[in-house]
């Protein structure tokens, strides 16, 4: 009986163990697999990089009927991939923009892509871009952001120059198209930073995520020389055609920048909008001044600002304006700042007849969050 025993628990033993050797053989291969998705993982983790801001605050304005409301004026999600060595990648989103044209039936603002390109760099003399990308017109559009920018928004040579396109109808695109376009740094100096460098961009010259609805493209293209290191000189010229008329439309954008970030801020830019027969004949400026202060408590920047806008098209409206702003930066670390800005706007003659007020005043209190 004893050895009958012994005799079926081997027979068991043996009948078991191909079953264990599969679960072995599977439990290897699941691990391996495992481990391979870990590795692509942080593999993906280190071409990737996520980051964003909130800007959201306070405003307050007597133009028009007035207004008084909290907002969350901006929310941005950026994601930076480097591909390879040389091949690299950006998508932006927007979640905040409250642009007309782009909120749903109830007024809520809508989510929109601000940036999808993909950048190929050859040498730092020849990069290719291409894609939906900001347009090389002007500093504010394309060297600048709105969470460096220095005051809570830009001025109108960035918004109704450069982030509006009267060829499809008379809305903000956000500054962005979609083309491609080739950039370089060239003469690199012993201070580390380049002498000069250029832009030419072709693009649709339509709205942003849209195809064009026309055989004709805008084309823009800027040159920015840079004689010593916190100072740069920057010219930058566009043109297009029209959807439907196919009349051109030239913008020509001048400026000069000074911005040591210890110490003293200048910028100031001239742009010119004209289109054919007068269908568009603007003209806008703006000089900035202020100093960066370093404390033990953070950063503070106090800026003063002056810029004015003509429309000789339609000059009897709000665009016609001179206008004064005051503000303070103050920046504790690195991912946070809050910024409190007051302005007061003073309509052209005409403008302010057809209004029924001389002017505007604006208070702006807001914070910045960035990750």
């Amino acid at each position: 009986m004893k050895h009958l025993v012994i005799t079926m628990l081997m027979a068991g033993s043996c009948l078991n163990l191909p079953a264990a050797e599969t679960t072995v053989v599977e439990n290897n291969a699941e691990e391996s697999a495992s481990v391979q998705k870990t590795d692509i993982a942080k593999e993906i983790a280190k071409a990737v990089k996520i980051s964003g801001y909130l800007q959201t605050g306070w405003n307050y304005s007597t133009a028009g009927e007035g207004s008084s409301s909290f907002q969350a004026k901006r929310l941005r999600l950026i994601a930076d991939a480097a591909l390879t060595s040389k091949l690299a990648f950006r998508l932006q989103l927007e979640a905040f923009n409250g642009i007309a044209g782009s909120t749903n039936g109830n007024g809520q603002k809508n989510i929109q892509v601000m940036d999808a390109f993909a950048t190929y760099t050859f040498s730092p003399a020849f990069k290719v871009r291409a894609g939906q990308y900001y347009l090389p017109l002007g500093y504010e559009n394309y060297d600048n952001s709105p969470s460096i920018l220095e005051t809570v928004d830009f001025s109108n040579i960035c918004y109704r120059m450069v982030c509006r396109n009267p060829h499809e109808y008379n809305i903000v695109d956000y500054g962005r198209d979609l083309g491609i376009m080739i950039t370089g740094d060239l003469f690199r100096s012993s201070e580390g930073f380049n002498y000069l460098r250029y832009d030419l961009s072709l693009t649709n010259g339509s709205l942003p995520s849209k195809d064009d609805p026309n055989k004709s493209k805008d084309v823009a293209a800027a040159i920015t020389v840079r004689p010593v290191k916190y100072f740069s000189l920057k010219a930058s010229y566009g043109w297009g055609e029209g959807t439907k008329t196919y009349k051109d439309m030239n913008r020509l954008i001048l400026g000069a920048w000074y911005n040591n970030p210890n110490g003293f801020l200048a910028r100031a830019e001239y742009g010119l909008l004209k289109g054919e027969k007068k269908t568009f004949d603007e003209r806008g400026a703006y000089a900035i001044t202020g100093y960066h202060f370093q404390t033990n408590c953070g950063e503070f920047l106090p800026v003063v600002r002056y810029d004015m806008y003509r429309d000789k098209v339609l000059d009897a409206t709000s665009n016609n304006y001179d206008r004064i702003l005051a503000g303070l930066t103050y920046q504790p670390f690195s991912n946070f700042k809050i910024q409190l800005n007051y302005q007061h706007g003073f309509y052209t003659d005409k403008a302010a007849k057809a209004i029924g007020k001389d002017g505007y005043d604006q208070v702006q209190l807001m914070g910045m969050f960035k990750f």
